[in-house]
């Protein structure tokens, strides 16, 4: 896959387009760009992806103070380029870009630069100033045009519409399965390491402490999880909590360790992936470390059982 920077003319003639935001690159999302590369190839042209960062709502103010994104954009890159698509191009949203009125953006901002022969989008398409524009106009002007328009349906899980936004909600309220689920693949966050207190080496569950760079990056509930987790060319199975450890911490300061099983050595200033896999238990508070030590050995096991046959 070719990537993009900005709005540009493609080395390609009448190409099948998408575009959005695509937060996450779901199940939905994955099912849209496999229509999108098939329609493509049955017509002997090259398929393309519009994309837009940062997230509208950051840039429009309409982001509540918690609201967070499932993939940065190398994450979204690297999910997009596996699904077979020849390029993604990469818009910058600004307030400027936000502005652009809906036929506006279809003339100026597909129709012009690229000339497609085909656009696909999901039936809840909105674009252009206020998301005004939908899939109604967008047909209209591709019949003055010359463009084919296509609508993918939306695509249900559990009763629930597959969403970036549904997601997000099941990653904060702790339904990681559900998560999962409609995103396809076990949700990642990446971490890098950083120096703890090591209360976990004395009680025998070593953990690497990780802080998250990106600030935008949406954190699971606290809890404690069965991961994978990636450092280098290694992979490791491995517990995860995320919350306050309010056994021993007395700084109401939230923290996500992770103790990889087999791992040896410390590994500070790496960066590990995180591949959250299933969701074990609550955060809790023990009345000693020796019930603490206790829980994290049947903590382990289960997530050796989980790992093992997933």
């Amino acid at each position: 896959m070719i990537i993009h920077s900005g709005l540009q003319s493609i080395d390609s003639k009448l190409p099948v387009i998408t575009f959005g935001i695509f937060d996450g690159v779901h199940r939905g999302h994955k099912q849209l760009l496999a229509q999108v590369r098939e329609k493509a190839d049955r017509l002997g042209v090259q398929s393309a992806v519009l994309t837009f960062w940062p997230h509208p709502r950051l840039v429009l103010g309409k982001a509540d103070h918690d609201f967070r994104l499932l993939s940065t954009l190398n994450e979204k890159s690297r999910l997009i380029a596996e699904t077979g698509i020849d390029h993604l191009l990469i818009v910058p949203f600004t307030a400027d870009f936000a502005s652009a009125q809906p036929i506006e953006f279809i003339r100026g901002c597909i129709y012009a630069p690229f000339h497609p022969s085909c656009i696909l989008v999901g039936d809840d398409v909105h674009f252009g100033a206020g998301g005004r524009g939908d899939i109604s106009l967008l047909s209209e002007q591709g019949r003055s045009l010359g463009f084919e328009v296509t609508r993918f349906d939306t695509r249900i899980h559990n009763r629930k519409r597959i969403s970036s936004t549904n997601i997000r909600y099941c990653l904060k309220t702790g339904d990681l399965a559900s998560a999962n689920e409609m995103l396809g693949y076990p949700y990642t966050l990446t971490g890098k390491v950083i120096t703890g207190n090591r209360i976990g080496n004395t009680i025998g569950f070593p953990t690497a402490n990780l802080t998250v760079p990106e600030t935008v990056k949406q954190i699971p509930s606290d809890g404690v999880y069965a991961v994978y987790a990636s450092t280098g060319n290694r992979m490791f199975g491995g517990m995860l909590n995320i919350g306050m450890r309010p056994t021993i911490d007395v700084d109401n300061h939230r923290t996500i360790e992770v103790h990889m099983f087999g791992a040896e050595g410390d590994m500070y200033g790496e960066n590990v992936e995180i591949r959250f896999v299933s969701r074990l238990r609550d955060e809790m508070k023990f009345s000693s470390l020796d019930e603490l030590k206790a829980q994290l050995g049947h903590d382990r096991d289960a997530a050796k059982r989980i790992l093992e046959s997933y």
